[in-house]
């Protein structure tokens, strides 16, 4: 296959924060750590204090050493700072240290408050774009109450403030609709697939990368699947993420962020598997089901990848 039908994917690597054991305090040289080691697989661009980095349960102060400690490393590409909160002004002051702090990008919600409706929104995102200035990201998760609408995505990120979006709808309609609405806000704008678990067909769209958990976990097979993607080698995808359904499995009777942070553990990371409340650290039952999940999606993934190597 030509060069010229290749698409450039970004990948970016969403960091579970690491916590002290009892869970009392960030662990900020683990993840220094963690960073240094997932960069030496090629990943080097990074999302932090996200949804799966238990945003809510850390103080500002945190979400800012966090930043801090994995910028100093130097291993990064591009780090992206969730600055999602319970106030637009709140969010705005965040995102705005988070920039300072060398961020590349931060990464905005809609606002987390009850009974909030379209109007409220757009405000929200306008205030914000207003505040902070640039470079903010938009996050589409429906679990905050919201699937942003196409026509609402293209009004906000047609303002210079906005760099584009971390889409996570689960309707394909909707995710079409928003790209194409987009595509047509007359700058330059990054469209980022939310979920790498179920990426093998939302990665077909016209996008620009992936947000991945995972990869810390499955780093050659997340750099494959979005390798396949910019291919655009539908087979190849759909291998990798039939190789991972073990794990997928495994995961969906344990839920994010402790699963993944066990199954850090299980691959030698530095650090801790635990997690603030309201999430509970894997039992030990569930931890010996992640390991058998794990040998199994790796060995599914040898001839996998040994594969799609041979035929790029």
């Amino acid at each position: 296959m030509s060069t010229a039908s290749i698409r450039p994917m970004a990948l970016y690597a969403i960091a579970p924060t690491q916590f002290t054991p009892e869970g009392h305090s960030v662990d900020t040289a683990a993840m220094a750590a963690n960073m240094e080691r997932l960069a030496a697989t090629g990943i080097t661009r990074v999302l932090l204090t996200g949804a799966y980095g238990e945003f809510t349960a850390l103080r500002d102060h945190e979400r800012l050493t966090i930043l801090d400690a994995v910028r100093g490393t130097g291993v990064c590409e591009s780090i992206m700072a969730c600055a999602a909160s319970t106030s637009t002004e709140a969010t705005a002051t965040l995102a705005t240290a988070m920039l300072e702090g060398g961020a590349d990008t931060a990464m905005v919600a809609p606002p987390l408050a009850c009974e909030t409706t379209e109007r409220d929104v757009l405000r929200h995102f306008t205030q914000l774009g207003d505040a902070v200035g640039g470079r903010l990201v938009i996050y589409n998760n429906p679990v905050f109450g919201h699937d942003l609408a196409p026509a609402l995505l293209a009004e906000v990120l047609a303002g210079e403030a906005y760099a584009g979006v971390k889409q996570g709808t689960g309707d394909a309609a909707r995710l079409l609709g928003s790209i194409d609405a987009i595509r047509g806000c007359g700058h330059d704008l990054e469209v980022l697939i939310a979920s790498d678990l179920s990426a093998a067909m939302t990665l077909t769209a016209p996008v620009d990368g992936l947000t991945s958990t995972n990869c810390w976990v499955f780093p050659e097979a997340t750099l494959a699947l979005v390798a396949a993607a910019g291919r655009g080698d539908v087979a190849a995808m759909q291998a990798v993420q039939l190789a991972l359904a073990p794990y997928r499995r495994a995961l969906a009777g344990i839920g994010q962020p402790a699963a993944v942070k066990a199954a850090m553990q299980l691959r030698g990371y530095a650090g801790s598997a635990a997690v603030r409340g309201p999430y509970a650290a894997c039992s030990r039952e569930q931890t010996a089901s992640l390991r058998e999940a794990l040998a199994a999606s790796d060995n599914a993934l040898g001839s996998v990848i040994d594969r799609m190597e041979v035929n790029a």
